[in-house]
C-alpha cells in the first residue's frame, strides 16, 4: 500500500508540474507586462506580422526568429507567435470613421502615418468605410470618436481646378498635396473631391480676397480688361469670333482646363477658361491655338482681328497670366 500511494502521489506530482508549465507557457505570458519576459500572441484575422510588431514595440525580424518563421506573410488566424515586448509597447486611440473621413486625414489628426495605421489594423489599402475602428497609433489621449477632418485644412475641388492652382491658392506645394490625399496621377482629380491640404491650418496661408474678380471684353475695341474689385490689373489686345458670333452678356467661368480641344475644328486650345454653352460646343477664352495633326498655330498674328469660332483669344502669355488668376465662378461681362 506504502509503494502504490508514493507511485500515486509522484504522478499526481508530474501532472502537477506540467500543468503549472502548461499555465506559465500559455497563459502567463499573454498578461505579462514587458518587463516580464516573453509573451504568446493569438493572431487574428486580418492581422499581419508587422502590425502585431508594432503593437508590442518590437521588430518583424524579432518575431520572425523567436518562432523560426521564414516568410513575414506567412501567418494564419488562431496560430501562436512568442513575442518579446520592447520596453515601451506601443499604445494606440481607437477612432470610429466618420463620413469624409480619410487615412490621411486620420494620420495627420493623431499625428501619425497611413503606413502605421494600416499595419495595427491590417489594411492592405486605403479603404475605410463609416463606422469602422481603427486602432491608431500614439499615447491614448486622442479623441476617440471625434472626425478626423475637422482637424486638418480640407478643399473640395470644384469644376476645371487643378492641383497647382490649389496649391498655388493655399500657399503649399503640389507635391505636399500629392502625398497627403495618396495621388497617383496628378492630372486625375475630380470635382467634388476632398483633398488634405495640411494638418496645421496655422501653417496654411490661403491667398486672401483683394476684391471681387472680373474680366470685361469689349467686342468693338477688341480689348480685354482684368479688374480685381475697382483696381484694373490688365488691358490686353483678343479677338472675338467673326460674324459676330460671340454671345454677349454676363457670365461666369465654368471650366479650368490647361488645354481644351475643338473637334469640330481638330484644334488645341492653351489656357481654356469656358464661359457659356453655344448649343453643343462651349466658348471660352484661351491662348494661341494649333492644330492637333501637325501642331502649326492657327491665327497667329491675328490676335486684335474678330477671327474665331465664337470664343475670345489672347496672346498666350496674356491667357496663361488670365488662366492662373481666374477662379470657377469669375464674372466675364462681354459687350459690344
Amino acid at each position: 500500500m506504502t509503494t502504490d500511494k508514493a507511485a500515486i502521489m509522484k504522478k499526481r506530482l508530474f501532472f502537477l508540474v506540467v500543468s503549472l508549465a502548461f499555465v506559465l507557457l500559455f497563459v502567463a505570458p499573454t498578461v505579462a507586462s514587458a518587463d516580464s519576459g516573453p509573451v504568446i500572441h493569438r493572431v487574428k484575422r486580418g492581422e499581419t506580422l508587422s502590425g502585431i510588431a508594432l503593437k508590442y514595440g518590437t521588430t518583424v525580424r524579432q518575431v520572425m526568429r523567436l518562432n523560426n518563421l521564414r516568410n513575414a506573410n506567412r501567418i494564419y488566424s488562431g496560430q501562436r507567435l512568442v513575442i518579446r515586448p520592447g520596453k515601451a509597447s506601443a499604445k494606440s486611440n481607437i477612432h470610429i470613421v466618420r463620413r469624409g473621413d480619410t487615412l490621411s486625414g486620420i494620420a495627420l489628426h493623431y499625428h501619425t502615418s497611413v503606413a502605421a495605421i494600416q499595419r495595427m489594423n491590417g489594411l492592405r489599402n486605403t479603404i475605410i468605410y463609416v463606422g469602422q475602428r481603427l486602432k491608431v497609433p500614439g499615447s491614448g489621449n486622442g479623441s476617440s470618436g471625434g472626425s478626423a477632418s475637422q482637424k486638418p485644412v480640407i478643399h473640395i475641388v470644384r469644376r476645371g481646378e487643378t492641383l497647382s492652382y490649389i496649391a498655388q491658392r493655399y500657399g503649399v506645394s503640389v507635391s505636399q498635396i500629392i502625398k497627403l490625399n495618396g495621388i497617383k496621377n496628378r492630372s486625375l482629380i475630380r470635382t467634388g473631391q476632398r483633398l488634405i491640404i495640411s494638418g496645421d491650418p496655422a501653417k496654411v496661408k490661403k491667398q486672401p480676397s483683394k476684391g471681387k474678380k472680373k474680366i470685361v471684353v469689349d467686342i468693338s475695341s477688341q480689348k480685354c480688361w482684368r479688374y480685381q474689385g475697382e483696381k484694373l490689373l490688365n488691358t490686353w489686345r483678343c479677338s472675338t469670333g467673326r460674324r459676330n458670333s460671340t454671345a454677349v452678356g454676363t457670365f461666369h467661368v465654368q471650366s479650368k482646363l490647361r488645354k481644351a480641344y475643338g473637334s469640330t475644328w481638330n484644334i488645341w486650345m492653351p489656357w481654356w477658361l469656358g464661359i457659356y454653352w453655344a448649343g453643343p460646343v462651349e466658348n471660352g477664352i484661351h491662348g494661341l491655338p494649333w492644330n492637333a495633326s501637325n501642331g502649326r498655330r492657327t491665327w497667329a498674328g491675328l490676335v486684335g482681328r474678330p477671327i474665331t469660332y465664337g470664343c475670345v483669344m489672347l496672346e498666350d502669355s496674356a491667357a496663361k497670366a488670365l488662366w492662373q488668376w481666374a477662379d470657377i465662378g469669375t464674372t466675364v461681362v462681354i459687350r459690344r
